[in-house]
């Protein structure tokens, strides 16, 4: 079995030649090797076959490479936001849908704000939004933190407790320690 030759080699070509993938399909076809390479390298995650899926790629000629290369850059350019007036006219089809919003601190210092807020997504009974970027243990320590205050005080996540609190709707000051209410 091959061994990396830097960290992180495995990871970093399994997210090129994902982003790849697609590409190569549209640009060269189905019939293409370095289709069928990449196709493999992903899906056996070896590191020889990751390894000749981007030496098949270095050895395209020039113009072909700069293609999919830009190609590729142009794709990852869908992360940039649609237009507001698109957003906003997806939105104002939809019925506002009350949730719970458990946000932790900018600076991830301190305990997560705990509020009842409306909002026009589609219905889900979990959804979890981490602003690209964020590092992956700032998010899984943030999510561990919110699901130690659900598990110290269920009534979070009931109707019946926000419908009590009136007008007031942050619960910052969320008690911790009844974790047999419900």
């Amino acid at each position: 079995m091959a061994r990396e030759r830097y960290p992180g080699e495995r990871r970093g070509l399994s997210l090129f030649l994902e982003n790849l993938l697609p590409i190569a399909e549209r640009v060269l076809g189905h019939d293409a090797l370095l289709f069928h390479a990449i196709r493999r390298a992903l899906h056996t995650g070896d590191l020889d076959h990751l390894r000749h899926a981007r030496t098949l790629f270095n050895h395209l000629p020039r113009e072909q490479r700069h293609a999919l290369s830009a190609a590729v850059v142009a794709s990852s350019n869908a992360l940039a936001a649609p237009p507001k007036d698109k957003l906003l006219a997806s939105y104002a089809r939809r019925e506002p849908a009350p949730f719970v919003s458990f946000e932790s601190p900018q600076r991830g210092h301190g305990p997560p704000s705990v509020t009842l807020g409306h909002e026009l997504l589609p219905p889900s009974p979990v959804r979890v939004i981490v602003t690209p970027g964020t590092l992956p243990r700032t998010a899984a320590d943030s999510l561990r933190r919110i699901a130690g205050m659900i598990e110290r005080d269920r009534r979070l996540l009931s109707e019946r407790y926000w419908r009590g609190r009136g007008d007031e709707k942050s619960a910052d000051e969320a008690p911790g320690d009844q974790s047999d209410s419900g």
